[in-house]
């Protein structure tokens, strides 16, 4: 498929309703609101296209910029791209859900998130924590700088509560990853989590945000899930 039907096709399944909870989250025009089942069916089309993936996430429109994030072939994108792509996500949905998720499965992913994490701009500071969430997600726990998670943990208990409600949100995240998905970090998440309480939503608080990450690493724990790893990151 050529840029000019996948924008159509983009078009057809957008849904003003869509578009009204995608804004109030974040976004901005140009969009039309596709709806995220929506995109499985057109990536699978698709398939992946280094080529296509540039010329959609150009468009600047943010329905285009996330299908652009899942036909990208990980294995071609490069430090560049992903710094150059994670600078235009201006919304969670592109930052931590589109980028995040891309860096993650290329080679770049814990470099990038190492410097994204230092960085001044909130979206890209959120896009950093969201990599390393995905990468514990994925990554066995003998591949993973334990030393360097647990010194990451204890950063998040000392500043988590000085940081907007995004980066807040961001950190309690990756502070839940890391205790469900690496098992050798769990106690200190707990630990970390306990201390630091509940955060400040980034919408008002609905029963999706006011659970405390001590609150989901026992739900985890008490269903014996501490360690399980997502074997087919398929968004």
């Amino acid at each position: 498929m050529n840029l000019e039907k996948v924008m159509a096709h983009l078009e057809s399944h957008g849904s003003d309703a869509v578009k009204r909870v995608y804004m109030s989250h974040g976004a901005r025009e140009p969009l039309f609101g596709v709806k995220l089942g929506d995109f499985k069916g057109l990536r699978k089309l698709i398939g992946r296209d280094h080529a296509l993936a540039a010329q959609l996430w150009a468009t600047g429109n943010s329905d285009a910029m996330y299908l652009a994030g899942l036909i990208e072939d990980p294995a071609l994108v490069t430090k560049e791209q992903l710094d150059a792509w994670v600078q235009d996500a201006y919304w969670d949905m592109l930052s931590e859900r589109c980028v995040a998720v891309l860096a993650a499965k290329s080679p770049h992913g814990f470099d990038l998130a190492r410097t994204w994490i230092r960085h001044d701009a909130e979206m890209v500071v959120c896009a950093g924590y969201a990599t390393i969430a995905t990468l514990y997600s994925i990554t066995p726990d003998d591949q993973i700088d334990l030393a360097e998670g647990d010194a990451l943990l204890d950063e998040i208990a000392k500043t988590i509560h000085d940081q907007s409600p995004h980066i807040q949100n961001a950190m309690n995240n990756l502070l839940i990853t890391a205790g469900i998905r690496v098992a050798p970090l769990f106690e200190r998440a707990m630990a970390v989590a306990r201390t630091i309480g509940a955060i400040e939503p980034v919408v008002a608080a609905n029963n999706c945000n006011i659970q405390t990450a001590a609150e989901y690493l026992e739900e985890y724990a008490a269903q014996k899930k501490i360690g399980t790893k997502i074997k087919n990151l398929n968004r």
